[in-house]
């Protein structure tokens, strides 16, 4: 059996990048499980109300979105899963595809008896909560989504390719991707990369991280074709300095998919739940509510 990651240790990413704000670090919620095709998945179940459901990106998991998991329970009943492959889910050896997520979050709704629910999926999760929204219209039997959020989402067509930094398995390749994927980096130091480095590698989320990023089959998944196909209300949120994704992609989704509208924040890079978690929980939460979004 894989060693597993104690339930105590959260993200270091948030032990050490909210306090760099002054912010207090969030506790917790209580660790769920569910066997969704046979493979325990990991799960926070937090508040009440209508459904959100919180897709975290490539090689992250659900502590990634620990800032806002909170005020967004206080509306909302929110879900947030730690992935197939990833987190402390289960994480069996097989080609993964966008599809492979697309079918493990319908069977996961499925498995908790959700009749509807709104997605919020962030990088490779928007990709995933793109394609699930889109897959509606083409008459998927899947559980219906009442609105969907795009979080510098992955999924379409680059004209420069992303950095080769999404894998790291050293020191320097870590420091590239904390580079990439904030805009204040001003709180890694050697201490807190060494500290990240260690984390990262007791996940053992690599094979996961490497077949999504060599599977050829991804190709035939991306959305640029697929925009218009999506008629689920649609808010998309970027940081405008993200290095990984940039914002251009933010404004080809918005014009692509039809109603959308584009939120960016400044001084903000690849993970706005983290770097603006206050902004992020107020626009989503008014979106979610109905009210219509700030540019």
């Amino acid at each position: 059996m894989r060693a597993r990651v104690k339930f105590g240790s959260i993200l270091l990413l948030t032990l050490l990048f909210v306090p760099a704000l002054g912010m207090a670090v969030p506790d917790q919620p209580p660790d769920k499980t569910v066997a969704v095709f046979g493979q325990t998945i990991h799960y926070w179940d937090v508040g009440s109300g209508p459904v959100v459901v919180l897709v975290h990106g490539l090689g992250s998991r659900k502590e990634d979105w620990l800032p806002v998991v909170a005020p967004l329970s206080q509306k909302y009943r929110v879900l947030v899963p730690d992935q197939i492959g990833f987190g402390h889910s289960d994480k069996p050896l097989m080609d993964y595809r966008i599809q492979t997520y697309v079918d493990f979050l319908d069977e996961f709704l499925r498995d908790l008896k959700v009749e509807k629910a709104s997605l919020v999926g962030e990088s490779l999760g928007g990709w995933i909560s793109a394609l699930y929204a889109a897959e509606i219209t083409g008459g998927a039997q899947v559980v219906p989504v009442e609105k969907l959020v795009l979080v510098d989402a992955a999924g379409l067509n680059q004209e420069k390719p992303v950095p080769p930094v999404l894998n790291p398995s050293t020191l320097a390749g870590m420091r590239g991707l904390m580079e990439a994927i904030f805009y204040d980096t001003s709180w890694v130091t050697e201490d807190a990369l060494r500290k990240i480095f260690a984390d990262k590698l007791s996940l053992h989320d690599g094979y996961t991280v490497r077949s999504i990023l060599s599977n050829p089959a991804i190709a035939s998944e991306r959305l640029d074709s697929r925009l218009g196909e999506i008629h689920v209300p649609t808010l998309v949120v970027w940081g405008k300095q993200d290095n990984l994704l940039p914002i251009v992609n933010g404004e080809r989704y918005a014009a692509g998919i039809p109603g959308a509208r584009l939120v960016s924040f400044d001084k903000c890079g690849h993970v706005p739940p983290i770097e603006k978690a206050e902004e992020f929980v107020s626009t989503v939460t008014a979106f979610l509510s109905g009210a219509a979004p700030a540019h």
